[in-house]
């Protein structure tokens, strides 16, 4: 798709790329990692395409300095609109007001599908449970760079750095251990 496209008017085409993008590689492995005894197969689904969804949403919001570079631009145009964002800026990179609202309202989509795919957690195979989990905290941190970087992703990379991500390693396994005991991440 990126050979073809690389605008999206609206959430809708944003979402079937995410879908195949990253989506697929969900429904895929979760053969191999299978289910907790009490779930299904089709029930995780929707979970394990939430998590693809939203680590393509983060991907997206994080390269956005990167993309424009190449004149590419995944936030799709009705939000842009939304906010009053004109492709003209986003391409300049201008970061005002109306850009740092369009990234947060972004943020929050993200977060919202990060919170559908930790809902599939419990019904994963239970060694399958924190390499998912692991992955979902280390990668939705990434939203939480872009805060603290004062939404500029046009000239600073948001990224969780090793060390980081090897301290995140025990509270995920908590969460897996005790769901629920640490409250979601986002």
């Amino acid at each position: 798709m990126d050979l073809d496209q690389n605008r999206f008017d609206t959430f809708d085409e944003l979402y079937v790329y995410c879908y195949r993008v990253a989506g697929t590689v969900g429904l895929m492995t979760m053969p191999i990692m299978g289910v907790a005894p009490g779930s299904t197969f089709d029930e995780a689904l929707e979970p394990a395409l939430a998590l693809g969804v939203a680590l393509q949403l983060t991907n997206i919001l994080r390269d956005v300095g990167e993309d424009r570079m190449r004149s590419r631009i995944y936030l799709p145009q009705e939000d842009l609109d939304r906010f009053g964002v004109s492709e003209a800026s986003l391409l300049k990179g201008v970061k005002d007001e109306k850009y740092v609202a369009l990234l947060k309202f972004q943020i929050e989509r993200a977060r919202e599908w990060y919170r559908k795919a930790e809902d599939g957690i419990p019904m994963l195979a239970e060694d399958a449970r924190l390499p998912v989990r692991a992955s979902l905290d280390m990668y939705s941190s990434i939203l939480n760079k872009i805060e603290a970087n004062n939404y500029d992703n046009f000239n600073k990379r948001a990224y969780t750095a090793k060390w980081e991500k090897l301290m995140m390693l025990p509270t995920s396994w908590l969460k897996v251990q005790v769901p629920g005991a640490l409250g979601s991440s986002f």
